[in-house]
C-alpha cells in the first residue's frame, strides 16, 4: 500500500522528539500542544505503530519512534536550511583581480573587517600576475602594480610601495647588522620573474650601475621568493607592508631600506565603460578607506 506522509507532521515528530515535550514543541512550532498531539496521533495511525510514550509530564519514544527520529532527523534539517538558503536574496559580488601578494598579504587579511562593515557583500578575488583587461571581463575592479598611467581606465592609488632589502634575521645578526647597497651587491639576491629588473632600478637609486647578472636565482613570485629567503641565506627586494608579520614574528629583518620613492604604487583600476554597481561603490570606499592606514 502507498500513501505520503505529510512533511508537516514529520517536523512536528522531529522537534517533539528533540525536546521530549509535546508542550515544548509546541512553543518552537507556533501551535497549540493539542495540535502536536492531533498531528502525532494521526502519523501513528498512518504508520500503525506507537511512536512515543505519553508520561505525567513528558513523552519518550518508543523502539520505532527512534529508528523514524534516527532516519529523518538529519535529512529534515538539511531540507530546510536548502528552504532558507533557497529563500535568501542572492549577496551582491564584487568580482577582483589582484596581484597575488597584495591579495593574501595586504586584502585577505582586512577581510574579517569588510564581513563587519558589510556582510551583504561578497568578493570573488582572482588572483593572478597577469595585465587583466577590465574592460572585457566580468571583473568589477583590478588591483594593479605600477605608476597609474592608463588613461583608458579608472584608477585610484591606494598606497605607495616601500621597497626594503630583507634577510633572514640570524643571518643579519651573523653579519653585524645593516648593510649598505655596495655591500648588498656582493650577497645573494633574490628575484621574482614578475619583478624584472627592480633589482637594477633599485641599485641605481643608490648610483650603483653594474650590467653583469646580479640575481644567483629567479622564482616565478614574490611569495615565492620571500619563502626562499625565509629558508636560507638569501637577501630579496621587497615591499615592506608585505612582510609585518614576518618581520613582527621575529623571522624576517630588514637588511638594507633607502628610503627613497619608488615609482611603483598599488592602485584601484576598474572599468570607464560600465556603470558602478552599488556593492563595488562601498566596496571602494571601504579599500580606500583601509589604505589610509
Amino acid at each position: 500500500m502507498h500513501f505520503t506522509i505529510p512533511l508537516n507532521s514529520l517536523n512536528t515528530f522531529a522537534c517533539a522528539a528533540r525536546v521530549e515535550s509535546f508542550q515544548l514543541a509546541a512553543e518552537q512550532l507556533h501551535i497549540t500542544p493539542s495540535a502536536v498531539s492531533h498531528q502525532i496521533r494521526k502519523l501513528e495511525q498512518q504508520l500503525d505503530y506507537k511512536l512515543f510514550e505519553r508520561l505525567d509530564k513528558q513523552v519518550r519514544l518508543t523502539t520505532e519512534g527512534q529508528q523514524l527520529f534516527q532516519s529523518i532527523n538529519r535529512p529534515l534539517h538539511e531540507l530546510f536550511q536548502a528552504s532558507e538558503h533557497a529563500l535568501m536574496p542572492p549577496k551582491p559580488t564584487v568580482q577582483i583581480s589582484s596581484v597575488p601578494m597584495f591579495a593574501t598579504r595586504w586584502l585577505m587579511p582586512r577581510l574579517d573587517q569588510l564581513q563587519t562593515q558589510h556582510p551583504d557583500i561578497e568578493l570573488s578575488i582572482q588572483a593572478t600576475t597577469d595585465l587583466v583587461n577590465v574592460d572585457s571581463s566580468n571583473l568589477d575592479c583590478v588591483i594593479r602594480q605600477g605608476d597609474g598611467s592608463w588613461p583608458e581606465v579608472n584608477s585610484l592609488k591606494l598606497f605607495n610601495e616601500h621597497p626594503v632589502v630583507v634577510c633572514r634575521t640570524s643571518l643579519l645578526e651573523k653579519l653585524g647588522g645593516t648593510l649598505s647597497p655596495a655591500e648588498l651587491i656582493q650577497k645573494p639576491l633574490v628575484d621574482a620573474v614578475a619583478h624584472t629588473d627592480r633589482w637594477k632600478a633599485w641599485f641605481a637609486q643608490a648610483d650603483i650601475r653594474t650590467d653583469r647578472r646580479i640575481c644567483v636565482m629567479k622564482v616565478q613570485t614574490a611569495a615565492q621568493a620571500i619563502e626562499a629567503c625565509s629558508l636560507s641565506d638569501l637577501f630579496i627586494l621587497v615591499d615592506k607592508s608585505m612582510i609585518e608579520q614576518e618581520i613582527a614574528n621575529n623571522q624576517l629583518a630588514v637588511a638594507c631600506d633607502q628610503n627613497k620613492p619608488s615609482r611603483f604604487s598599488y592602485y584601484l583600476v576598474w572599468s570607464k565603460q560600465r556603470a558602478e554597481s552599488e556593492a563595488f561603490v562601498r566596496f571602494k570606499a571601504w579599500i580606500c578607506k583601509q589604505a589610509e592606514y
